[in-house]
Formats: C-alpha cells, structure tokens, sequence
C-alpha cells in the first residue's frame, strides 16, 4: 500500500507509526492539559506507558483502537508488542509509579518508546533493547531522565536513530525542559538532523550508526 514507513510527532511523547500495509500505531496521547488544541488522528492500535492525564488520554484517537497498557507480549495485525515494567522516578517507583516500555517491529524496523522513563538503572530491562533501530526517548527531566541521562542511555543503547521527546516545546504547557539543553549536548554525536514533524524510511535507508533526528510536533 505505501512503500515505506512513516513516523509522525504530534509533541510530548505522542507519535504514529504507519506501517507499509497502512497500520496506524500511536503512542501515549495527551489531553488539553498539556496542549491547548489537540489533534485530529487515526489509529488502529495504541500503546499506553501509563496512566497520567499526558500520556492516556483514550478518547483522542478516532477508529476505536485497540488499547495496549500491560507488560507482556501482546499481538495486533501480524505486530507483536512487548512491554518492559520500568519506573517513572529513580526511587523505583516511589514517588510516581511504573512505567512501560514497548518494543515492537514494523516493515523489519524495531522500535522501543520509553514513555515516561525515570530511571537509569534498570540494567536487566536495557539488556532487552540494544537490538532497536529507532528509540523515542525523554530528555526534558522533571518528570523523566534528563537531557544528560537521554544521551547516556543513547551511548548504551547504540540505536541507528534516537528521537527525542517529552520536552517543551512553544505550546507545551507542563514545566519540563525544552529541546535546547539536549541539543547543546551532543557535541559527541557526528550527525543530528531535524527532520520537521514527520519522515518516511525504509530498512534499508537506517544509518549504520547512531544518529540524533529531531522532531517538532505536527
């Protein structure tokens, strides 16, 4: 139906996966607390890290998805998601909770969206993700890792793209850091591109090493 694959950022930590054959997979859709208009979006699947206003807003999404909002592995349309139990705070949940990670593979790209990750020592849990392609990762802090712990866990990880996220940007309206912090840290990193809000990409056209693409919601 499409000949390659397409991603698209709709701000916070909100993305949608298009697969070739036309799935439509979102992640973690807010509400108008954190931004004042919200958008029109189809899916047909919904990945859910957790259960605050910024991240579960159910009813954004036409097409009634189905909703995936537990650890485990969990199939839709031939794509198999699995979620990794993590924390939102580095007290091991303490102060905000748990925190799912999922990791899938669409048209033979793996993905993993951290959603609101908060800790950096879940060692066992990374072990599972160093095989990803593209990661969607926090770097505004507060409620997250920073910007400084986003790039640790990127040298670790060694995805052939990293795509930040969770970060202010102009109609952001929850206190977290905005894009610059993490932009001025990358002296390290030979090739960061920004890429609007949304891109197309095959298998084939992945870097061979890791690359920062910047995006901006749509």
């Amino acid at each position: 139906m499409f000949s390659k694959t397409k991603i698209t950022f709709y701000g916070h930590s909100m993305f949608v996966i298009r697969s070739k054959n036309g799935i439509n997979i979102g992640t973690d859709p807010y509400n108008e607390q954190v931004k004042s208009n919200l958008p029109d979006v189809f899916a047909n699947v919904v990945t859910i890290s957790h259960s605050h206003f910024d991240h579960s807003n159910l009813n954004l999404f036409k097409g009634k998805p189905k909703i995936i909002r537990e650890t485990g592995i969990h199939d839709f349309e031939g794509i198999s998601f699995h979620g990794f139990s993590s924390f939102h705070d580095n007290m091991r949940g303490a102060s905000r909770g748990n925190n799912i990670i999922f990791k899938f593979e669409v048209d033979g790209i793996k993905f993993a969206h951290f959603g609101d990750y908060g800790s950096t020592a879940e060692e066992k849990t990374i072990s599972e993700l160093k095989d990803i392609d593209i990661i969607f990762i926090p770097v505004g802090g507060v409620y997250t890792i920073n910007h400084r712990e986003a790039i640790n866990l990127i040298n670790k990880l060694n995805p052939k793209i990293a795509i930040p996220m969770h970060f202010k940007e102009k109609d952001t309206r929850i206190e977290v850091d905005d894009i610059n912090p993490f932009k001025n840290s990358l002296g390290a990193f030979n090739k960061v591109k920004e890429v609007g809000n949304s891109f197309e990409i095959s298998k084939e056209e992945l870097p061979s090493s890791t690359e920062i693409w910047i995006m901006y919601g749509a």
